[in-house]
């Protein structure tokens, strides 16, 4: 790749905000999901908000990794969709790890759910081990479509991205500002 193929640093920068920022709306969530687990509140809300903002997290977090290697070392985008085409069976081995680790997200999500808020310590590691594999393989399993609109056209890509993930951003924020103007949250 050419220099000017390199991911900016806006880019880069953009990215890493919408990790963090998602994966600290994630967390908040949990803390008001045990909040009213402990009130004998409705936290049906959470069900869909954490699973959703903790993928998009690990998933931004993913794609913020292959930015930063691409700009460390060029190339590497290329090599990424290269190696993806000679192996074609290594994207439907990202897809069975999909359905595996959801399958296990949810079991051990119901089994958080059953046991409480204390003494799940094995549970929540667990939970967060298999929230990060499905995150990531799911970016791995769309990263060759990816990885080919990247090269194709590296700014326009760039500019999808960042439009992308500052929506998130701000749909995900809207969600808590609403849910906290209407008094659904208990943090």
């Amino acid at each position: 790749m050419t220099e000017n193929k390199t991911p900016k640093i806006r880019t880069i920068l953009i990215l890493l905000i919408g990790a963090i920022g998602m994966l600290l709306l994630s967390y908040a969530c949990v803390l008001d999901w045990i909040n009213k687990i402990e009130m004998g509140r409705d936290w049906s809300v959470n069900l869909i908000y954490h699973p959703l903002s903790g993928v998009i997290s690990i998933v931004l977090f993913t794609l913020l990794f292959i930015f930063l290697y691409e700009k460390i070392s060029s190339g590497f985008i290329e090599k990424i969709k290269n190696s993806l085409e000679e192996k074609k069976q290594i994207i439907l081995i990202f897809l069975v790890i999909d359905i595996i680790s959801l399958i296990l997200l949810i079991v051990n999500s119901l089994m958080i759910l059953e046991a409480g808020t204390s003494g799940v310590e094995g549970l929540v590691a667990f939970h967060t081990l298999m929230g990060i594999i499905l995150g990531v393989s799911l970016m791995l399993t769309v990263l060759k479509n990816f990885t080919s609109i990247y090269i194709n056209n590296p700014e326009k890509c760039e500019n999808y991205t960042l439009i992308i993930v500052i929506i998130l951003l701000i749909v995900f924020i809207a969600i808590v500002a609403v849910a906290r103007a209407m008094g659904m949250l208990t943090l």
